[in-house]
């Protein structure tokens, strides 16, 4: 009777890590999904606009997002985001914008992850053309129906700091 219960709780922990092991890999598989999402929403060429349907659908009902330069810190809320975004694209006469991810690094546990996105993009204003790289900071957190979604964003880029560390760049 011994040895069928020691059988039985060693077959239940096998079991049991497996299972972990497939949600996790399943977890980081939504997760991939979802920043991939937001950097297509953010991205436009010449005559469109960011994908801002999207770009409810992928986030927290309150989500933010940030930057960190070394002059400031600033928090805005999405929705403050998309219309500073609008407003600045408009004056500097923003042509297209391009935004992919270059590496990541995702730590996950629970219901919460955090990714470490490193990023390059493009805009093309009306007379001239720039590239810029940094580091997103991602804090997801899965609902209860078990979808995720991003509750924040804080950024910071080469424009203020030195070029990304090599730790957040492809080996």
């Amino acid at each position: 009777m011994k040895i069928k219960f020691i059988i039985v709780f060693i077959i239940f922990l096998f079991v049991s890590k497996l299972t972990v092991a497939q949600n996790q890999e399943q977890d980081r598989k939504e997760i991939d999904k979802v920043v991939s999402s937001l950097y297509k929403a953010i991205s436009f060429g010449k005559g469109e606009t960011p994908d801002y349907d999207l770009l409810n659908d992928i986030h927290f009902s309150e989500a933010v997002v940030g930057v960190v330069d070394t002059t400031k810190i600033k928090i805005f809320t999405e929705e403050e985001f998309r219309a500073a975004n609008k407003v600045a694209f408009k004056k500097h006469k923003v042509i297209s914008f391009h935004e992919k991810e270059i590496h990541e690094i995702t730590h996950v546990y629970g219901g919460v992850a955090v990714r470490f996105s490193s990023y390059e993009f493009t805009i093309k204003l009306e007379n001239k053309q720039q590239t810029i790289r940094g580091v997103n900071t991602i804090q997801l957190v899965k609902k209860p129906k078990g979808t995720w979604v991003i509750y924040s964003v804080i950024f910071s880029d080469n424009r203020s700091f030195p070029d990304v560390p090599s730790i957040y760049l492809k080996k």
